[in-house]
């Protein structure tokens, strides 16, 4: 039930266990990221040639349409309206969704902790942020090593608005909810681009995924609320690699106020004033002080530390031996008069759009 308490201290302990085996082959296969499609230019000629052997012997791409990875042509907002009405035929509106744990994988309450190295950078490459957020001291965020489950989930998604532009624009943080669903911030897609392209890498950690280089894949579909509020800032991708059957995912649930003030959720990402976002860093044991209906979704405000590049970070607690996750991190608010915090964007509205992605994504 929605209303389920968070597991106590001693239970969330007692679901760490080893490595139990290797992980799954298909996370060490090299076409989950060497793929080629092509840029939907209205009149381009069909290509003669798309690849060649350069003289020095290196393959060369010589169609400037073909690009790496896929192309996303433009993509329709969806409203919490629109997704309701699909759900409600098939009866999917649950508070709640179940997570998968992978017999092979480690899980942890606790994840590995890392050293940091703090190299301050830019978020994107033209130097501006999305949207304020706040370090609240004194700094409780530590860096972790992402080598068991649920950390492993968490991986930072790269965007380019441009599929044809060699270098990314931005980046996010994501997490795996479904097969091939991850879960982000709204704001972290490029709505109204009429070809863009995203690359997520789960357990990204110092320049790839730690299960190796081809341990990634490529976004195919985006649904979210694009004209949103900071209650329901938040959106869905469709992968075309099904890294979560490797991997596993959260599960997840509608937040409960009877959960407010207790110091049991957790929020990992990928903030840029910490390694440069090539390590993962997260807040331990914070609560939920808040929650305040906005938009379509719920409010869920903390005083959790985060920066910009955890913009769709998940927060999540653990709940009958599952992490679910109750809201996907939106940015900071400073309103007059009250202390900064930081939000979440919640409630039915996270949970309605995460059914109609695992039921449309399997």
């Amino acid at each position: 039930m929605s209303n389920d308490r968070p597991d106590p201290l001693e239970r969330v302990l007692a679901q760490s266990r080893p490595q139990q085996g290797d992980a799954p082959t298909q996370l060490h296969d090299p076409a989950n990221f060497l793929t080629f499609d092509r840029h939907p230019s209205p009149g381009a000629p069909e290509p003669t040639e798309t690849f060649a052997i350069a003289p020095d012997g290196r393959l060369t791409v010589t169609d400037p349409e073909t690009v790496l990875g896929v192309v996303v042509s433009a993509v329709e907002p969806v409203t919490p309206a629109d997704i309701e009405a699909e759900l409600a035929p098939t009866d999917d509106s649950s508070p709640e969704g179940s997570s998968y744990i992978p017999d092979w994988t480690a899980v942890s309450a606790m994840p590995t902790l890392a050293p940091g190295v703090e190299q301050p950078t830019i978020l994107r490459r033209n130097g501006t942020r999305v949207r304020p957020e706040w370090v609240i001291p004194p700094d409780a965020r530590s860096p972790y090593y992402p080598n068991a489950y649920p950390y492993s989930l968490v991986g930072r998604i790269f965007v380019w608005p441009d599929a044809t532009s060699p270098n990314w624009s931005w980046w996010g943080t994501a997490s795996l909810l479904g097969a091939r669903t991850i879960l982000t911030a709204s704001h972290v897609v490029p709505w109204g681009s009429p070809n863009w392209k995203a690359l997520f890498v789960p357990a990204y950690y110092d320049g790839a995924s730690i299960h190796g280089a081809w341990a990634a894949s490529w976004v195919t579909n985006a649904h979210g609320y694009a004209s949103h509020s900071q209650g329901d800032d938040m959106a869905v991708m469709r992968l075309q690699v099904p890294l979560g059957s490797s991997l596993g995912f959260f599960g997840f649930r509608t937040y409960h106020p009877a959960w407010q003030d207790q110091n049991v959720w957790t929020l990992p990402g990928y903030p840029w004033d910490k390694d440069s976002g090539n390590r993962p860093w997260l807040h331990l044991n914070f609560a939920i002080i808040d929650d305040d209906n906005d938009g379509a979704g719920v409010e869920l405000e903390y005083r959790a530390d985060t920066e910009g590049g955890q913009s769709g970070a998940p927060v999540f607690a653990w709940f009958n031996g599952s992490p679910d996750v109750v809201g996907t991190h939106s940015g900071g608010e400073d309103n007059f008069g009250e202390p900064r915090q930081n939000v979440a964007a919640g409630g039915n509205a996270l949970t309605n759009l995460l059914h109609w992605a695992r039921n449309t994504w399997p």
